[in-house]
């Protein structure tokens, strides 16, 4: 909202979330098929990659690309934009209560006096709000990437989301240990929560086949890690494929199983968050999905 973000300096999301179009489209097609913006993401990557940030890994500069895609994805599904955290504008995470509120907010005719009331509104949500999402779990806080949650039940949708450039069968092992213990403390804590697992490559990958399959086989076992216990076990996976070898960057879609695409991804979450929650939450994100059926 303009009112919590025009005194607000620039962070390392602004420049990104500023690539993102407005309006954004409607992602679900006849059928109830979920088709993401491919563009999108590439947009998003690109300004990473022109701003020098996707070469260093300590910026974590395609991480940021990939969480406001996903956060985008949500919103173009319906989802109520300042519910999913990080938001457009700053503060990136802010208390759902808040927001609502001081969207409803009069502000007086008079310009000094409307001056006053942006300047409280905005100190307000600063010291409210937080740059991260750290979510309590079962036993210590976690940093998550794409969070909606609300004081009145928790952790709603998380998602988390990884970068891998290179040494990829050396670290799959830490990333597979890493994911499922996150998984095991925020279920503990949240075990209605719908969480999902995003996974970026870049395709120096098929250097590495044997790190290739292993990469696959850990999704596609996040997925199933206690069988029939769905609190066990990350609602949904998912894979990208970056080619930065040319000019433009590319998605390898093709490489990618059609279990681990980010079309199932999101159609999984989404179907997650609305099967878990009253049929009176998310209304407009339920309708748009309900006229696709």
């Amino acid at each position: 909202m303009q009112n919590l973000s025009h005194m607000a300096k620039e962070d390392r999301m602004s420049a990104v979330y500023e690539a993102v179009p407005a309006p954004l489209t409607n992602p679900w097609k006849k059928g109830g098929e979920y088709e993401f913006d491919r563009k999108l993401l590439l947009d998003l990557v690109d300004v990473q990659i022109k701003g020098g940030a996707a070469g260093v890994p300590a910026t974590g500069g395609l991480a940021v690309a990939v969480d406001i895609w996903i956060a985008t994805e949500l919103r173009r599904a319906g989802i109520q934009p300042d519910i999913v955290w990080p938001r457009t504008s700053q503060p990136r995470v802010l208390p759902q209560a808040l927001a609502k509120a001081a969207s409803r907010f009069r502000y007086a005719k008079d310009g000094k006096v409307r001056d006053v009331q942006e300047a409280t509104i905005q100190s307000l949500a600063t010291l409210a709000g937080a740059g991260s999402t750290n979510i309590l779990g079962g036993f210590f806080a976690k940093e998550i990437d794409v969070v909606i949650a609300e004081f009145d039940r928790g952790l709603e949708l998380a998602v988390s989301s990884k970068t891998m450039t290179g040494s990829f069968g050396k670290n799959i092992t830490n990333r597979f240990e890493e994911a499922s213990g996150d998984l095991l403390n925020i279920r503990r804590r949240y075990p209605l929560a719908t969480f999902g697992y995003v996974y970026l490559v870049t395709s120096n990958v098929f250097d590495e086949p044997s790190g290739w399959d292993r990469i696959k086989d850990m999704l596609r076992k996040l997925k199933s890690l206690t069988p029939g216990d769905e609190r066990g076990s990350y609602d949904a996976t998912c894979l990208l494929v970056l080619d930065r070898t040319s000019s433009k960057p590319k998605l390898l879609e093709d490489k990618v199983p059609a279990d681990l695409s980010p079309n199932k991804f999101f159609g999984e979450m989404l179907s997650g968050l609305f099967s878990r929650s009253p049929v009176s939450e998310h209304q407009e994100a339920r309708a748009l999905w309900e006229k696709s059926l």
